[in-house]
Parts: structure tokens; sequence; C-alpha cells
């Protein structure tokens, strides 16, 4: 395989960088962060790219890490090169957090890429991962039952991140080195069987090869291949009913129960994921088990009930919807008011503005707007109080032939349970007049012998 050749390939299929970009390069000190420093450094005025290098020393090593900086920084000197180094004491990092090393390292890694791709304005982040690499990772994915994402492995290109060697394999890495003379270091860690994905490399791999699949990369890039042409079909699939069960606002998501339940499973299973990872901002610790636990209460719990779900989110079943709040839901304190008559008040609890008319019937055209409610000015008095409901509040509902509980209106009128207490009660000596944007008691509508007109209104307070 012609390495170079490959590299600059592998840019252009998957898009990677245009002229005139900024790119941080992780360079660990091995063969393959090396190799991709090299070819970066002898193709950048072809490809028109600025570089800066990024190495950490993660503390595991002790004077063999601090060797990996001191040789990493010479290189980047040699060839002119921004060097940005850092040390970081990951071991007590990943126990402080339990974490495994090899996820300790990676968010230490990934946090040091991330500033100095902004403390110098870069476009794009390199790694060094190869062909290998990806094998592995399929094969780590399978064992611990990551589903059709995790078949795909490593993308080219996820975000900021670029890969530009990883249809290379390491053996044809290590040989182009050997063979331009360009020297690497060799980390000691990657010869212990002790950390997962080296214990697959120098063991499982071997063995598969030896007695099972003697192509095991083969398959693997394959199996990779059917994963992600089927996963562009799951996507679409998904983001067609997301279009029609799922709505997102800055500090939660709603899902439609009825057409969330008319989905595959795969789909429902996706769209819970999707709306978990659109308010957390990623699905760490989001586990298949919470996802299937999620769907679950979707589909069967009784409304009113609230589940609680990892990254401090909550969920609260309604009776045609899930909402999902990273907040929390805080309930609406009580509040209590005098309406001025005529005039306005703002109910900064409730976010609403409540707006009170005094009009002779003659000039009032009633129109059947939720919003807004016409009243007997002469049965109300025109003493008005504002307030959110309270325990045993009745009304007599606009057409209905007696009292009605308001918990049971609420309920009959399917009004989801966090919007119950923003719903203003308009009391007039007592006696509820209007339950704010939904119905007016029938005892103070207007008739035939009405003679002046109460209007109110109610909407949204503008911030």
């Amino acid at each position: 395989m012609n390495v170079e050749k490959q590299f600059l390939e592998t840019i252009e299929k998957y898009n990677m960088i245009k002229k005139g970009d900024k790119i941080v390069l992780g360079v660990s000190g091995g063969p393959d962060s090396v190799c991709l420093l090299h070819l970066f450094d002898k193709y950048r005025h072809q490809l028109g790219v600025s570089l800066y290098a990024a190495h950490l020393d993660h503390s595991f090593r002790g004077k063999e890490s601090e060797e990996d900086a001191h040789f990493v920084k010479a290189l980047c000197e040699k060839r002119d090169i921004p060097f940005f180094g850092e040390q970081f004491d990951v071991p007590s990092f990943a126990k402080r957090y339990s974490l495994s090393p090899e996820d300790a390292a990676r968010r230490v890694r990934h946090d040091l890429f991330r500033r100095v791709k902004e403390q110098v304005k870069a476009h794009k982040i390199a790694t060094g991962h190869n062909q290998n690499d990806q094998e592995e990772t399929i094969l780590m994915n399978i064992l611990r039952g990551a589903g059709l994402d995790g078949l795909v492995g490593i993308d080219a290109v996820s975000g900021c991140y670029i890969r530009p060697l990883i249809e290379i394999p390491r053996n044809e890495i290590e040989g182009y080195l050997k063979q331009k003379g360009i020297p690497s270091r060799i980390d000691s860690t990657n010869l212990s069987s002790e950390y997962f994905r080296n214990s697959i490399r120098l063991e499982l791999i071997p063995l598969i090869q030896e007695k099972y699949c003697p192509h095991l990369g083969q398959s693997l890039r394959r199996l990779s291949e059917i994963a992600k042409r089927d996963l562009s079909f799951l996507n679409q699939a998904t983001d067609k009913a997301e279009r029609d069960s799922v709505k997102y606002e800055s500090d939660k998501v709603s899902i439609n129960v009825e057409s969330f339940s008319k989905q595959h499973a795969a789909i429902k299973y996706r769209l819970a994921r999707k709306a978990i990872e659109r308010l957390a901002g990623n699905l760490k610790d989001f586990e298949i088990r919470h996802t299937g636990l999620l769907v679950d209460f979707i589909e069967k719990a009784q409304p009113g009930s609230m589940l609680d779900l990892p990254k401090n989110l909550k969920g609260i079943k309604e009776y045609d919807e899930l909402v999902i709040s990273k907040a929390g839901f805080d309930e609406v304190p009580d509040y209590y008011y005098t309406l001025p008559v005529p005039g306005e008040l703002t109910v900064k609890e409730a976010g609403i503005i409540i707006k009170a008319y005094i009009k002779p019937k003659v000039e009032v055209a009633i129109t059947p707007d939720a919003n807004t409610a016409y009243l007997d000015y002469d049965k109300t008095g025109g003493n008005l109080t504002i307030r959110n409901r309270r325990p045993g509040d009745r009304f007599k509902p606009l057409g209905g032939t007696g009292l009605k509980k308001l918990k049971d209106f609420f309920i009959d009128e399917k009004l989801p349970r966090l919007k119950r207490n923003r719903i203003p009660i308009v009391e007039a000596d007592g006696r509820i007049v209007w339950v704010g944007g939904m119905r007016i008691d029938d005892r103070f509508k207007v008739t035939d012998e009405t003679k002046t007109v109460l209007v109110l209104t109610v909407g949204a307070l503008r911030e």
C-alpha cells in the first residue's frame, strides 16, 4: 500500500478538510500519530492548511511519559509546528470518578484537544486512528452489546474530528516510518493485556484469526459497511418520525404518546435516545436499559406518573404527551391578586397578563375565543380576584347542570398536571366566574337581561 496516496485519498473521499483550515494534531509520539504529523507536514502546502500539535502526558508511566513529551516537542520544533503540551494525573482522575484508565485518558485528552482548538481558533482535530483501531473498536462494541451504531466503529469524520489514517493498516504505517527513517515512541502499556483494548488486540484477535476466521479484519470492515448502510435508512426513518412525534424546547422535550406508539420498536428506541441526547448533550451513562425503561414509561405509565432518569433528567407522563426536563418540574407557587376593573394585572408566577374591560352589551360581539371571557358585569359585582387552584374548588361549567369539582374538570379536559397550577382562577365574592383560558361559570354568562358586559382576556406575558 502507498501510505501517502491513501492518506490523500481518504482526506478527499470524506471531504475532511478545505484550504485555509487550521488543524490540531493529536500526537502521542507513537507510530500512528507520528505518521499523521509527518504526512500533514509533508502535504500542508498542497492541502493549504495550518498545523498545531497537542500532546498529553497522562502520568501513567513516569519518566517514560516525560520522555514522550520531550520527543514530541522536539519533533514539532524541527518541523516548525506549534506545540501544546500538558501533564495531567490521569490515574488519580480515574480513581476519583470511578472511570477506567482508558476512559479517563480519553476524556482528559479530548478536553486538551478542545481547549487548544479554541485557543488557536482551529477548524479540525486530527487523530491517528488506523484501520486496526477500527477493527478492534467494532469487536469491542460487539462484546459490549453496543447495537447497530457500535458496529459502525470509528467514523472517518465525526464533528470536528477527522481520521485520515483510518483506512491504513497499522503494519503499513510502521513499515512506512521504518522506510523513511522516522523515529517514534513505543508506549509500554500497549504491550499489557491489563487494558481491555490491549487484550482484544494481543489475545482475542490472534486467537480468532488462528482458529476461526483468518480474514477477521476484512469481515469486520464489511460488517461496518453493512451497518452504515442500514443505519442510514434507520436514521432517515427516525428523522421522519421525530418530526411527527417530538417537540424540542430549550430545557425540555415533549413526545406525543399517540404518534410515538405507532412507530416500530427500533424507531421508538432511537427517538427516546435522541431526546435524551438533545437535552443532556450526550448519551454517556444512558444505557440501553434506561432506554427500554423510558419507552415502556411513555406507552404504559398512567397520566401524572413521574420518572427519574440519568443525567438529572425527569419525565412526567401526561394524557397525550411525555415531557422530559433537565430542570425538573417546578411547581408554580400559590398566588392571589386583586384584578382592577377596568384594568390589567400581570401574574409573573403563571407567566400571564389579564385585562378587564366594561362595555355596554350593545357594543359587544361575543366570539368563541377560549382566551376571552364575556360575563354579566352586574352578577360579578366588579370585585374580582385572581389565584391558582385550591383544594375543593368547584364551579358550574358553561352549559353544565350542576357544580363540578375543578379537579374533575381538569381531568375531563385532559389538562396536563404541569399546567394546572398555571391556570388563572377568576373569582367574584368567593365564587369562580372563569377558569382562565378554558371555561366560564354558567351562572355569570351573558343573557338577554344583561345590560353591561365584563370582558376578560388572558395572554402570555412577553419578556
